[in-house]
C-alpha cells in the first residue's frame, strides 16, 4: 500500500489538469484495498456507492461488527426500516470482505429464495460492473468458468495462476462457491459451511410470525439447518427489524454468542428525542412514516418497540383472530357508529373521524366477529349516505347502534327522518372511555366472546393500532365504533364463552343498560 500512496502522491505533483473527485476516489480505493477494517470499509463504501456512509451505520453497525468478530462473537443488529441495513451490511460489507478474502465462501439467507436471489445478484453486479470495485480490487473478478449464475457465484484472482487458484479454493472452500444466496427454508443450506461470512437478513415476515406455531418452525430451521453451517472461521451477522419478543433475533441474542445493537429511528437523550439519521429521516419524514404505517407498525418497524405493540391497558394478545373464510355471509350483521363530520370539526377545531364498525353474530349467541368497518372524514350528508351504502352491502343487518350524544344525537334523528335503517340510540351515561373500553369492551375480546377477522383492511388496521395505543393514540374513533357495535350486539353475547375458560359475566351487564 505504501508504494500505491507514493504513486498517488506523484500523480498529484505532476498532473496539472486532474479530476479532483477521481483522485479522491483513488486515494480512498487505496485505503480500502490496504485495510480490512472499519476505516477501510468506510472508504470502500464511498468509492462503490459514491456517497458517504450514514453515521449510524458506521458507528452502530460496522465498528461493533469488527469489534465482535475480534472477540470471536457474532453480531445481531436490529434497525429501523429504511436505515440502509441491507445496503450497508448485506451488500456492501459482504462485497468488501469478498474483495479481501476471495478464497473464502459466504452465505446470505433471507426470507425467500427470490429476495436472496435479488440481493446476491446486486453483489454480483457490483463485482462484475462497478467501476469503484475495479479501482479497489482490480484483480478480483467473476469466475464464469466455475460458476456465475442464479444464486451461486464464484470469483477468481487475476494475479495468480488459475490452476493454483483453484487448488486454494478447494482447500479453503471445499465445494462451496464464493457467494450463495437462499431463502431460510431452502435445502441448499444443508452441507454449506461458510469460511467467510454468514448473513441472516430479515428472515421474518407477517406469515411466519402470525402464530407461535409458525414462529417455532422458523426457530427450528435456525437450530437444525442454519446454525450447523457455522464453523470456527465463520463471521456471522443476524440483521433485521424485530417482529416479536421471541423471534429469531431475540433467540440468537439469548445464546450468549453474539453482541447486539439496536438502532431506532429516534431515541430519547435526556429530555429530548434525538433523530438517528436527520439528513433523511427528519421530523417531517418521521411524521409521514407514522401516518403511513400506523401507530402499531411504527412502534415496531421504526422505534423497535415491541412493548409498545403489545398494548398498555388493552393487550394485543386479547385480539383473537377468527378465520375469515369460516364466516358465513348469512350471519346477522350488527353495526356501531361513532359520529363526526367535517363541518362540526371546523366549528369545534376537532379532527375526529366518522367511524362505523361492522360485526357478524356467531350462531347460538357464541359471540361477535368484527369483520370490517369504515373510517373517514366526511360531511354529515356523506356520513348518512355511507351508512346507507354499508347497510345495502350487508343485507342481513339487524341493528345499527348510534352514539346519540351531542352531534351524534342530531345525526341519529336525521337518520330517523330520512331512512328506514334499523337504528337505535345508545348513550354513555356517566361512563368514561376508560370504563367503556377497559371494563366493557376489553373483557369481551380477552375471553374470546368478541373476535377480529384474520384479514387486513384499513379499518381493522386502524382499530388494532388504536387498541394497543390506548390511551395515548391521537385517535380512538374505531374503538368507540367497535364499542357501540358490541353494545348493540349484547344479546348475541349472552351465551358466549371463552376457549375452554369459565363462562364470564357479561361486562355490559355490569355497566348497566344504555
Amino acid at each position: 500500500m505504501k508504494n500505491d500512496l507514493i504513486e498517488a502522491k506523484a500523480q498529484l505533483e505532476v498532473v496539472e489538469d486532474y479530476d479532483l473527485h477521481h483522485l479522491e476516489l483513488r486515494l480512498r480505493a487505496l485505503i480500502a484495498r490496504g485495510q480490512n477494517t472499519p476505516l477501510g470499509y468506510e472508504n470502500f463504501y464511498r468509492v462503490i456507492f459514491e456517497r458517504p456512509m450514514p453515521p449510524h451505520a458506521l458507528e452502530e453497525w460496522v465498528k461493533p461488527i469488527y469489534a465482535a468478530w475480534a472477540k470471536g462473537k457474532g453480531m445481531v443488529i436490529e434497525a429501523f426500516r429504511g436505515s440502509t441495513k441491507t445496503t450497508t451490511v448485506t451488500i456492501g460489507l459482504v462485497a468488501f470482505r469478498i474483495g479481501h478474502a476471495p478464497h473464502k465462501s459466504n452465505i446470505l439467507i433471507q426470507v425467500s429464495n427470490a429476495s436472496a436471489k435479488d440481493t446476491t445478484q446486486q453483489i454480483a453486479d457490483l463485482i462484475a460492473h462497478n467501476q469503484g470495485w475495479q479501482m479497489v480490487f482490480p484483480n478480483v473478478v467473476p469466475d464464469k468458468k466455475a460458476g456465475w449464475r442464479y444464486h451461486d457465484f464464484q470469483v477468481k484472482r487475476l494475479d495468480m495462476d488459475y490452476a493454483v487458484w483453484r487448488k486454494i479454493c478447494v482447500r479453503e472452500k471445499s465445494k462451496d462457491p464464493t457467494l450463495v444466496g437462499v431463502g431460510y427454508k431452502s435445502w441448499a443450506i444443508i452441507g454449506k459451511h461458510p469460511t467467510g461470512i454468514l448473513v441472516v437478513d430479515d428472515i421474518h415476515d407477517e406469515n411466519n410470525t402470525r402464530s407461535a406455531v409458525e414462529l417455532a418452525k422458523v426457530k427450528k430451521i435456525l437450530r437444525g439447518t442454519i446454525s450447523p453451517t457455522l464453523t470456527p472461521e465463520t463471521r456471522s451477522i443476524f440483521i433485521g427489524t424485530p417482529w416479536t419478543e421471541n423471534d429469531v433475533l431475540a433467540y440468537v441474542k439469548s445464546t450468549g454468542r453474539f453482541r447486539s445493537v439496536k438502532t431506532p429511528v429516534m431515541r430519547l437523550k435526556g429530555e429530548k428525542m434525538e433523530l438517528t439519521w436527520r439528513q433523511v429521516f427528519n421530523q417531517a419524514e418521521i411524521k409521514k412514516q407514522r401516518q403511513l404505517a400506523g401507530e402499531l407498525e411504527f412502534a415496531r418497524m421504526f422505534m423497535l418497540d415491541l412493548k409498545g405493540i403489545e398494548g398498555i391497558h388493552l393487550k394485543r394478545e386479547w385480539l383473537h383472530a377468527y378465520p375469515f373464510d369460516k364466516i358465513d355471509p348469512g350471519w346477522p350483521v350488527v353495526m356501531g357508529v361513532d359520529y363526526a363530520s367535517t363541518a362540526d370539526q371546523m366549528q369545534a377545531g376537532k379532527r375526529d373521524y366518522f367511524a362505523v364498525a361492522i360485526g357478524r353474530a356467531l350462531p347460538g349467541g357464541a359471540g361477535v366477529v368484527l369483520v370490517d368497518g369504515y373510517r373517514g372524514k366526511v360531511s354529515q350528508g356523506e356520513a348518512e349516505q355511507r351508512l346507507k351504502t354499508l347497510a345495502e352491502i350487508y343485507p342481513t343487518t339487524q341493528i345499527i347502534g348510534v352514539e346519540a350524544v351531542g352531534k351524534g344525537e342530531e345525526f341519529y334523528h336525521l337518520l330517523l327522518r330520512t331512512s328506514r335503517l334499523p337504528i337505535v340510540s345508545l348513550h354513555t351515561g356517566r361512563r368514561s372511555k376508560g370504563e367503556r373500553f377497559q371494563k366493557g369492551m376489553g373483557p369481551l375480546f380477552e375471553f374470546s366472546r368478541a373476535w377480529v377477522a384474520d384479514i387486513e383492511t384499513p379499518f381493522l388496521r386502524a382499530f388494532r393500532d388504536e387498541w394497543v395505543s390506548w390511551p395515548y393514540a391521537e385517535h380512538d374513533d374505531t374503538l368507540d365504533a367497535v364499542y357501540w357495535m358490541l353494545y348493540a350486539a349484547r344479546n348475541h353475547l349472552e351465551g358466549a364463552g371463552g376457549r375452554g375458560k369459565a363462562r364470564q359475566e357479561n361486562p355490559f351487564g355490569a355497566l348497566g343498560r344504555g
